[in-house]
């Protein structure tokens, strides 16, 4: 038998456990009052209204997630991308981010600055969870019949995904998160 894995959908992850600019960005984001978001419950959304990674005490760590970003890029044989747009999600106990992709961002970003005791993971949903039509004999064989991927996340770590990629967290159990994200556009 010959067996090919199909359709492979690539998510990386960076450590950027000693970035100095990481007080920097939780100080920021501390200062800034922001509203509701329809995609995030009991939490609060900076999308509408900072752009996060672009004040400019951040600059360091916007070009060191580029770098990121390139290297996903040129390890995938992309055309190259650039940071255009971020935000910040904050939620706390009994939180969550509804499900939902990046529209025409060509890679997304899910960033954890913080993350408090037993808080909830990323969820990525599969490309082809609507197509499956049969059931397997045992559970979860294979990850070729899984509908949905618990991403394990971890403070002070960024994970880079193409931003077509339907995502969401389950109901926050633990504590205070907070989550910065950005979208790509090709250069």
């Amino acid at each position: 038998m010959k067996k090919f894995e199909l359709f492979p959908t690539p998510v990386a992850e960076f450590d950027f456990t000693n970035h100095p600019d990481i007080p920097i960005l939780l100080n920021y984001i501390n200062s800034l009052q922001v509203p509701n978001h329809p995609l995030v419950e009991n939490g609060v959304s900076s999308h509408s209204k900072s752009n996060v990674l672009f004040h400019s005490n951040l600059i360091n760590l916007r070009n060191d997630f580029q770098k990121c970003v390139d290297y996903y890029s040129k390890d995938l044989k992309i055309v190259d991308s650039y940071i255009s747009f971020s935000w910040f999600n904050k939620m706390d106990n009994k939180g969550k981010t509804l499900i939902h992709h990046h529209g025409a961002s060509v890679i997304s970003s899910a960033f954890y600055p913080l993350l408090e005791e037993n808080t909830c993971n990323l969820v990525f949903k599969s490309p082809l969870y609507t197509a499956i039509n049969f059931i397997p004999t045992t559970p979860n064989p294979t990850n070729h019949y899984q509908p949905d991927f618990i991403m394990p996340i971890k403070q002070n770590h960024l994970y880079l995904f193409p931003g077509w990629l339907e995502h969401y967290t389950e109901e926050n159990r633990g504590g205070k998160r907070v989550v910065v994200s950005f979208n790509t556009k090709f250069y």
